[in-house]
């Protein structure tokens, strides 16, 4: 996997994946242009494409960003209960909207490249470290069935809550707990 590009000390960069990511969860990539992202950012055309080059390499660079840290969250130490619960937890806060949506966007991606890189990044920052700890409690007698079904089934559960806290009224930490003591129930 290609190093991921470090823009913190580029304020100007930092904002534009704040913004992006923003405008890309609640609009998808077609519905956002690259005239409201420089006006929304407060900044020329020119300086978007200095740091990104492309709307399409700002979308890959904006979930490789967002991305990034779920792997850490997956692999702290604690019990299943605890780590499934921090995972499910850190999605519901950093996603507005399921992020299947997002990554339905990728049909419209045109270099190969780039949609490689969206793909090693969830698999090395959500699918491997999930399939890991699913496949230690399947060896410890937690959990029963194959590592990447219950990664699948527990991401899709995750998935199709996200932005949901609300309509239950539960914080996003209760709305984990929940979850995830329905797929222990249901998956052990």
């Amino acid at each position: 996997m290609n190093a991921p590009i470090v823009y913190a000390e580029h304020a100007n960069a930092e904002r534009i994946l704040r913004d992006g990511w923003e405008l890309f969860q609640q609009k998808g990539y077609l519905g956002v242009s690259v005239e409201e992202l420089c006006q929304r950012c407060e900044i020329t055309k020119p300086t978007l494409y200095y740091y990104f080059q492309s709307k399409e390499n700002l979308f890959v660079e904006v979930l490789i960003h967002r991305l990034q840290g779920f792997h850490e969250v997956i692999e702290q130490p604690g019990d299943l209960k605890d780590r499934l619960e921090r995972i499910a937890a850190a999605m519901f806060d950093g996603f507005q909207k399921e992020y299947s949506y997002l990554v339905r966007d990728l049909e419209h991606i045109k270099l190969p490249e780039n949609c490689q890189r969206v793909e090693e990044a969830f698999a090395a920052e959500i699918f491997v470290p999930l399939t890991a700890l699913m496949d230690e409690a399947i060896r410890a007698g937690q959990l029963q069935g194959e590592p990447r079904f219950l990664t699948q089934v527990f991401g899709g559960l995750v998935d199709s809550f996200i932005a949901c806290a609300d309509e239950f009224e539960m914080t996003n930490k209760e709305l984990a707990t929940q979850l995830v003591g329905f797929f222990l129930r249901g998956a052990s």
